[in-house]
């Protein structure tokens, strides 16, 4: 332990709220030790503990590399006293005390083990960045506290966290606040005067400020910080080139989630060269890097958000909050004075929300009801969040779910199916994991990851002009194939492979009409969630359903996005959607060219405005499905239903009935029916003229003119009613010709109770 941390000032002070109750918030600013010594020093102060104190991490380098610090000042070997456990990663025996965990693996000890027998505490660490995972862990921790474990002890722990509403959620848990250890860190903000140009990438631009500090400076390692993988490889290329001719070696390094774990140790090793580390923002807050004099900050972060247009989440590059800022800037001043170079004008910095907005406000929840669902939580739209978010996000997160056949049940009685409890086996979004494990089924597994994979990232497809009208043949070379064009997964798949096979490189790639950089990532998402299906034992499966290899991937496309069918008109690309949407089907789809097929269902539904203003709803990602996959995957009554209807056949301008066939109220096909029955066969007129009427004589030559009269009766008719009435009137017709003989007057005067 280093009692000389300023967080030992506040021992006596912990001791007796620990004393108090078992919950208690603790404000620790970045260089305080609380990361590091909060666990040793439960630890000792507990002597009677035979059980784990377990320390939630938000990332899996964060678990690592504080676990193996905290190992070293205890004099333990990693793995025995002090572990740790990540995905993929298990560093712990049965007689760890400290354990250090990343949001999933406790969620997962929660379903394994619902009492958390063996934990005695858990702490939350870096709980101010409001992770989804990190709150759905502290609601279930609160839950079997006050139920069953009243012992357990829970402690949250931040910088910048805003404690009063934490405090208040816990039961009026004490907060305690510590001093840091930092040193001053001086502020240097980016100005057209100083010979930057704000218009250039953020990694040239980096690359230039590290330059400079090179030049200017003699010793000290600089931490860059980047949104995303793809931006650390332009920012090290970048470097390469702006240091090419330096006289001393200098290091460069990557730093990010998708690393190996050998490479991102490398980050904590000693080295004698002078160092320049690229990072995502794992390095804002639990790390220590030695060395780092100086920070420069490009302002940017990748933030999950809900992208409705395609129903799932997506990772949206946006500005960091000014806590986020500050926490950046502080890693310049752990071991020393520094400076922070911040890539944006200190003019716009005050625009910057003051801290990170919760997770749980911005991303779409049916991951979140999903896990809920498996810990046994059947009031999901009641359930006790820190932050309770939009009813009618949940009641549509529990919608999806339902149709994806994962749990059953109303929204505040829901059960998790055994379809549910496999899904989640699988790390991704329901829709994908749902995917994934129809693959399982027909063999195809690796398929719908890439499908996954394409569908998750950024447009694969670069937008082109009409008239670049060379790039257009060129993709058109690449992508379309004869007889293949039952789904744009085919065309998306031969993009991606064009794409890999020139190594990503961008001008082959944009010359194509094809999106480089989406490439990349989707590529390096392929793989993510081949490891994933390898891991639940997906790979290996024997297929038990023997299909043709064009309907297997077909059919994985419906069963995760079975909710957005669309049925096509004939002659046309305007499709009705399951969601009650009416859209066009997106130039760019293969598989809507040349192809009578009438049933689709759509990845993406996204509404733009048109050059005109007119508001267009555009359906992307499409495959042509089968009547027949749709019975056998959406059992009754989830969302499937059989009936005698009536129908105005606006060909024959008449009424038949038929047998149809609905997911929802999709209308997927029928059979005719010939016996009609009169009352809803007036009902089908009177839906089908009630908006017409001004066509109709019958109405024009005296129910209008009756109507005109009386306006203060006439105000009073709503639609509905109105279509009661022509529904009286037209009793017994079954034609268009029939209702121009029948008089609409006297029914009109009887609803409204005025005689002739």
């Amino acid at each position: 332990m280093q009692n000389d941390l300023p967080i030992w000032a506040l021992r006596d002070e912990l001791r007796e709220a620990w004393a108090q109750q078992p919950s208690t918030v603790l404000v620790a600013p970045t260089g305080s030790g609380k990361t590091t010594q909060i666990c040793q020093m439960l630890l000792a102060e507990r002597p009677a503990w035979t059980g784990r104190i377990v320390v939630l991490q938000p990332r899996r380098v964060a678990a690592r590399s504080v676990a193996r610090r905290v190992a070293e000042e205890m004099g333990a070997t990693l793995g025995e006293k002090v572990g740790y456990q990540v995905r993929f990663e298990d560093v712990t025996e049965l007689g760890t005390r400290i354990c250090f965990v990343t949001e999933g693996i406790l969620l997962r000890w929660l379903h394994d083990n619902p009492d958390l027998n063996g934990v005695d505490a858990v702490l939350f660490d870096e709980f101010h960045e409001r992770n989804l995972l990190s709150d759905i862990a502290l609601a279930l921790c609160k839950r079997l506290q006050r139920e069953r474990r009243p012992g357990l002890m829970l402690m949250v722990m931040s910088a910048t966290l805003e404690a009063a509403p934490v405090a208040a959620y816990l039961g009026g848990a004490p907060i305690l606040e510590s001093r840091g250890r930092e040193f001053p860190v001086d502020l240097v903000y980016e100005t057209w005067e100083d010979g930057s140009d704000l218009e250039r990438p953020v990694w040239e631009r980096a690359a230039a400020r590290c330059a400079r500090i090179l030049r200017d400076t003699p010793e000290g390692d600089i931490l860059v910080f980047m949104p995303g993988a793809y931006e650390i490889g332009q920012t090290l290329d970048a470097l390469r080139a702006a240091l090419r001719g330096q006289a001393a070696p200098i290091l460069l390094l990557a730093l990010h989630g998708e690393l190996p774990p050998r490479e991102q140790d490398r980050v904590f090793a000693p080295s004698e060269l002078r160092r320049i580390i690229v990072s995502t923002n794992v390095a804002e807050t639990s790390l220590t890097i030695p060395g780092i004099r100086a920070v420069v900050d490009s302002g940017q972060a990748r933030v999950a958000r809900f992208d409705a247009g395609r129903g799932i989440g997506t990772l949206a590059l946006e500005e960091i909050s000014k806590a986020s800022a500050d926490q950046r800037a502080g890693r310049a001043g752990r071991l020393g004075p520094g400076v922070c170079y911040r890539l944006w004008p200190e003019k716009t910095h005050e625009r910057r929300p003051a801290r990170n907005t919760p997770e749980i406000q911005r991303v779409e929840l049916s991951d979140v009801a999903l896990q809920l669902a498996a810990h046994g939580v059947t009031d999901l739209e009641g359930f006790d969040f820190l932050d309770r978010p939009d009813p009618g996000r949940i009641h549509a997160a529990i919608e999806l779910l339902r149709a994806l056949g994962a749990l059953t049940g109303e929204p505040r009685n829901a059960s998790i199916t055994e379809v549910g409890r496999a899904m989640l086996r699988l790390p991704a979004h329901p829709r994908y994991a749902r995917m994934m494990l129809e693959a399982a089924r027909y063999g195809c597994v690796r398929e719908a990851a890439l499908f996954a994979a394409i569908m998750s990232g950024r447009e694969l497809l670069a937008r082109v002009g009409r008239q670049e009208t060379i790039t257009l043949r060129n993709r058109a070379r690449v992508i379309e194939k004869s007889g293949e064009n039952q789904s744009d997964f085919f065309a998306l798949r031969r993009a991606f492979e064009f794409a890999r096979a020139q190594d990503f490189e961008p001008r082959a790639c944009y010359t194509h009409g094809i999106n480089p950089h989406t490439a990349r990532e989707v590529g390096l998402t392929f793989a993510q969630l081949e490891r994933m299906a390898e891991s639940a034992g997906l790979l290996g499966m024997a297929p038990e359903l023997e299909v043709p290899p064009g309907d297997a991937i077909r059919r994985c496309h419906l069963a995760g996005f079975v909710d957005q069918l669309a049925t096509r008109q004939a002659g046309a690309t305007t499709c009705h959607v399951a969601d009650g949407h009416e859209g066009e089907l997106a130039d760019e789809s293969v598989a809507a060219r040349g192809s009578s097929h009438r049933l689709y269902v759509v990845s993406e539904i996204r509404e733009i405005t048109t050059r005109s203003g007119e508001k267009l709803t555009l359906l992307n990602t499409a495959s042509a499905v089968e009547v027949a996959w749709v019975r056998a995957l959406v059992p009754p009554p989830d969302g499937l239903s059989e009936s005698i209807e009536h129908l105005y056949d606006r060909l024959n301008k008449r009424v038949v009935a038929a047998r149809v066939l609905r997911y929802r109220d999709l209308m997927l096909g029928g059979e005719p029916h010939f016996a009609l029955d009169p009352q809803a066969a007036a009902r089908a007129l009177a839906g089908e003229f009630v908006d017409k009427l001004e066509k109709l004589p019958v109405w024009n030559n005296t129910a209008r003119p009756w109507l005109a009269q009386r306006r203060e009766l006439a105000s009073k008719i709503s639609v509905e009613m109105l279509e009661a009435i022509l529904a009286t009137a037209w009793l017994g017709a079954t034609t268009y010709k029939e209702i121009l003989e029948r008089p609409i007057l006297p029914a009109l005067q009887a609803a409204l109770g005025e005689g002739t």
